[in-house]
């Protein structure tokens, strides 16, 4: 099962199961998918929307970072995640607004398997979107984040949105 919204929380266990059951209270239509070091992945049917409700909820989320809805899963590799981030931002990010790529976690190269320095994957990945980059004040984020899915296989998420639609709590910055 493929996971669409990503809440990310203070590290520990006792904050895990806190985090865990404020979220499903909010948001009872959630489905938990998997878990990682301080990082719950849900399924849900429109994971802006959640983004939304649980925003109306700040004060109470004192242990939520980040609340990130996600538009497409994918392999963990710089070629994948290059050309899925190429198609969906000639959807959604329109001719003449800027752009900045945010990435958190490692991806690999196809061909050597080896991991990509997050510069060089930043850079492919920017190469093949046909919007002007801004790197202070971007209309749009692409963020990608690379994350072990069943504690084995490593894939990518993928979000376009303007910064608002993520929600930041602990750090201001989507």
């Amino acid at each position: 099962m493929e996971f669409n919204l990503i809440v990310t929380h203070e590290p520990g266990p006792d904050n895990y199961r806190y985090v865990l059951s404020l979220v499903r209270s909010l948001v009872p239509e959630l489905i938990l998918v998997d878990t990682g070091p301080a990082v719950l992945l849900f399924k849900t049917g429109d994971p802006y929307k959640v983004v939304e409700e649980l925003r109306k909820f700040a004060d109470e989320l004192n242990m939520v970072y980040r609340v990130i809805p996600v538009d497409a899963t994918m392999s963990a590799y710089v070629e994948e995640v290059a050309e899925k981030a190429a198609e969906l931002a000639l959807e959604r990010i329109p001719p003449g607004k800027t752009y900045r790529v945010t990435l958190k976690g490692r991806l690999f190269w196809r061909e050597t398997g080896l991991p990509a320095h997050s510069l060089d994957a930043i850079r492919v990945i920017a190469e093949k979107i046909d919007r002007p980059v801004s790197l202070t004040h971007p209309d749009y984020i692409v963020y990608i984040r690379s994350l072990r899915l069943y504690r084995r296989r490593r894939v990518a998420s993928l979000t376009i949105t303007t910064p608002d639609k993520i929600l930041s709590l602990k750090s201001g910055k989507p």
